[in-house]
């Protein structure tokens, strides 16, 4: 268990989780004959959070609509999503037009205020990478000064009604040009959407690297690590959520692998 914890309305929250955990023992779960004991119900949370889950105890945790709301689907597909914008000399990002993007754009792209920067003296620097864009001429001799850029990785996570548990999201600035990545600038990572499920994030990353520079591509990869409780059963699974995002000298960005 880690001492920080992510949750916010955190009183109205625990508040319903009190009085849905009064209730879900009363309720006869959709599809069971009879309402599962506490101690299936903690056994089937224990094998969602070591991996040996069966279809059975993916049935039990869907028949109850509290637990179906809070615990993490485990037959769901990876959802990941990438986006990044170049930024100008004020560091805005900026659309295809040319222009800054407005409030709504921006924020899909740049790291909310809360955010939390790589820490320079525990960043893991990584052999220079020499993988030239596929889809790219590879050199821009004109080119000075180069070209700042902010990719945004989110990972999503989701419970067995859909509903979102969390998000984990890790965020790149780099420069590039000549046909080379010439810089990392800031880079971060965030947790987001844990409204409604008690989050525990460990307070200091696992992972924190980058490639060194500069090179025709880099990496940056970010992981944490994080409990996923739900009410009355505590906390049933730990999570390590990672993503790294892949960029070359041409401005193009990939993700280069993520999971938890």
């Amino acid at each position: 268990m880690f001492g920080s914890t992510r949750r916010s309305k955190a009183a109205s929250v625990a508040a319903t989780f009190v009085a849905s955990a009064a209730l879900v023992m009363t309720l006869a779960p959709a599809g069971h004959a009879a309402t599962p004991s506490d101690a299936e119900i903690t056994a089937a949370l224990k094998r969602h959070g070591d991996g040996t889950w069966t279809q059975a105890d993916v049935n039990l945790i869907r028949s109850i609509p509290e637990l179906a709301a809070v615990v993490e689907d485990v037959t769901r597909p990876e959802e990941v999503t990438t986006v990044s914008a170049p930024l100008n000399a004020a560091g805005q990002p900026m659309g295809q037009n040319g222009a800054p993007m407005d409030g709504t754009q921006t924020s899909q792209v740049m790291p909310p205020a809360d955010a939390e920067p790589s820490i320079a003296g525990e960043t893991v620097i990584t052999p220079a990478e020499d993988d030239v864009d596929p889809g790219g001429s590879g050199f821009s001799p004109m080119i000075t000064g180069g070209t700042w850029k902010m990719t945004h990785i989110t990972h999503t996570h989701r419970s067995y009604s859909g509903s979102i548990i969390f998000k984990y999201h890790t965020y790149a600035e780099f420069n590039y040009g000549g046909g080379k990545v010439r810089a990392w600038r800031e880079r971060y990572d965030d947790f987001t959407n844990t409204n409604s499920v008690d989050v525990k994030v460990a307070p200091k990353r696992i992972v924190d690297t980058k490639s060194a520079i500069p090179a025709n591509s880099g990496s940056s990869q970010m992981k944490r690590e994080a409990d996923l409780c739900v009410f009355k059963y505590g906390c049933y699974a730990t999570l390590h959520p990672w993503a790294k995002v892949k960029v070359y000298g041409t401005g193009r960005t990939a993700i280069g692998g993520s999971g938890v």
